[in-house]
């Protein structure tokens, strides 16, 4: 077997104990259905998350000038 396989496969079965406990928390429906969409969908679907954050420093701003 090649040497830089086998440290692969190695790796591959390496579990980290502090990701293993993270994974429980972690929605994977949600990233499999990002995976279906293109790059230009995902590009597009982030646009629209940041216009959003935009938004809402602007309401925060103008709340914090008018009290």
């Amino acid at each position: 077997m090649n040497s830089d396989l086998g440290r692969l496969l190695a790796a591959v079965d390496f579990c980290d104990p502090v990701i293993d406990a993270y994974k429980k928390d972690i929605d994977r429906t949600l990233l499999r259905e990002n995976l279906k969409l293109s790059v230009d969908d995902r590009f597009q679907k982030f646009e629209r998350f940041l216009e959003y954050v935009y938004e809402l420093q602007e309401a925060g701003r103008r709340a914090r000038s008018s009290g």
